[in-house]
């Protein structure tokens, strides 16, 4: 059974986040720039003095005060490998997190009594845990409020979901994930919005056969939908179809690319807005989408550095190999010069809607939609997500690529990293098969394929579901113009 403690939530640091975060975005150039001067230099400093990890890692830190570029960029699997010694919160290590994380039961509880966690799993390839402290958990509450959800105009409490709206989140449930813990935490902080009778936030998940998602949001009858891409337009499919009447006013995504195709088949099919967001569980909302359509970095909160394969410094204007985040808002669990993995462009000119955010291109994740055959020669769709989970959470392997190599076929194949392959397909096939099995697919053989995973030929990046070339797709995103990516 769930417990009824109360999440993380800080009324104070809320109020000053909300308001720090209104002031610039009236004032982007000059308070905005103020204040993240002044909160680098405060991250710096909490960070080298609490740190020992981020202490070794300022190897060219002379005394004085503390430059960004004194600390040495690093990756996803440092950081976890060196788990004890990075938070400056010298309670918080792997095993008390992971005893914490292994009951599901406890997803948005306090963590030590004053902290969130949650996992990123299903699209990076590199599991991570991320332990949020009440003002990162401020910050990300008051940047959805203003910014994402006015799109940037004048913020209004009419903007909150929780006014006059049915909010339908579809994403990964059964584990202590990014997306699901922050609407578990909103549930919690906001109780209203979870009552049995009449919710108005509602959590469904992506890992259920469609049909079953059909129509339970069918009975459920949402006006906003918060999915990811490829599953919004799934939905939409479904809707344009005759399967699904759904009235939605807004769709908003995040989490996967989402194509110029895939955003209009969601408009058209669904008759609503389609709003597109950019975040990671490294810092949950970096850029959020203006009515001209176009991304704007939240750089009084983050910072991004593009960079290319050799960590240099990509100039404006210029397509990144990967990017270097700076969370300027958590102090308990800092990331200074985390490398992220995205591909972005500082796009270096001025947007038409006014806002002097900075703009950015983001060349994310495009994993395929797959569409496989049952039994009797019916096609079933099965979203990259879904199965990338399937195979991380159920099999514990997160290096492979799952290929549709035939109507009925698929083919898991690993990256050099994978200790034993044989192993990990025996682990991932189990996995794969319950999961198929529930979409009516246990006629799909899934083989181990010996070849190195295919990269992309213009990033050299790692497709985790995808369908081999030349072989079909359901409406996968493929490569696609730059769009915006999260958690």
């Amino acid at each position: 059974m769930p417990t009824t403690a109360t999440p993380p939530f800080n009324y104070w640091l809320w109020m000053q986040a909300m308001a720090e975060t209104l002031a610039a975005s009236a004032d982007p150039r000059h308070y905005g720039q103020r204040m993240r001067t002044k909160r680098l230099a405060e991250l710096m400093r909490t960070t080298l003095e609490g740190s020992p990890f981020y202490r070794r890692r300022a190897a060219r830190s002379v005394g004085g005060t503390p430059r960004l570029e004194d600390f040495e960029p690093v990756g996803k699997r440092e950081l976890m490998q060196h788990f004890n010694d990075w938070a400056t919160d010298r309670r918080i290590t792997r095993a008390s997190v992971d005893a914490f994380l292994s009951d599901p039961a406890r997803l948005a509880d306090p963590y030590l009594g004053q902290y969130m966690v949650w996992t990123s799993s299903g699209t990076s390839g590199e599991p991570g845990t991320f332990v949020q402290d009440a003002r990162s958990l401020a910050v990300y509450d008051a940047l959805d409020a203003v910014r994402l959800r006015s799109g940037g105009g004048a913020y209004s409490p009419l903007a909150s979901w929780s006014v006059g709206q049915r909010v339908a989140y579809v994403g990964a449930t059964g584990g202590h994930f990014a997306g699901n813990a922050s609407i578990a935490r909103l549930q919690r902080v906001v109780p209203v919005l979870a009552r049995p009778f009449a919710p108005t936030v509602k959590v469904f998940s992506v890992l259920d056969p469609l049909r079953q998602l059909v129509t339970e949001l069918q009975a459920y009858q949402p006006t906003l939908l918060i999915t990811y891409p490829s599953c919004a337009a799934a939905l939409a499919q479904e809707q344009a179809g005759g399967q699904m009447h759904l009235r939605l006013v807004e769709t908003w995504c995040g989490g996967e690319q989402l194509s110029p195709a895939q955003r209009d088949r969601i408009r058209t099919s669904f008759g609503c807005a389609v709003r597109n967001n950019y975040g990671a569980s490294e810092f949950f909302a970096i850029a959020w989408e203006c009515p001209q359509g176009r991304l704007h970095l939240n750089d009084d909160w983050v910072i991004l550095e593009p960079v290319d394969e050799h960590r240099r410094a990509v100039p404006p204007g210029g397509q990144s190999h990967s990017t270097l985040l700076t969370n300027l808002a958590n102090h308990v669990q800092p990331l200074l010069r985390y490398d992220l993995g995205d591909r972005v462009r500082f796009v270096g000119r001025a947007c038409p809607c006014g806002s002097a955010f900075p703009l950015i291109e983001v060349d994310g994740r495009a994993d395929d939609t797959l569409q496989l055959n049952d039994a009797k020669g019916h096609p079933v769709t099965l979203l990259p997500l879904a199965l990338a989970t399937v195979i991380e959470e159920g099999a514990d392997v997160a290096h492979f690529q799952l290929l549709r190599t035939a109507a009925d076929a698929l083919e898991l194949r690993f990256e050099s990293m994978v200790r034993d392959p044989e192993i990990a397909f025996v682990r991932s096939r189990a996995a794969l098969a319950v999961f198929l099995a529930r979409h009516g697919l246990s006629n799909v053989r899934i083989q181990h394929g010996l070849a190195p995973p295919i990269r992309q030929a213009r990033s050299g990046k790692l497709c985790r579901v995808t369908a081999l070339p030349g072989r079909a797709a359901a409406g996968g995103a493929g490569q696609h113009p730059p769009a915006a990516v999260g958690t």
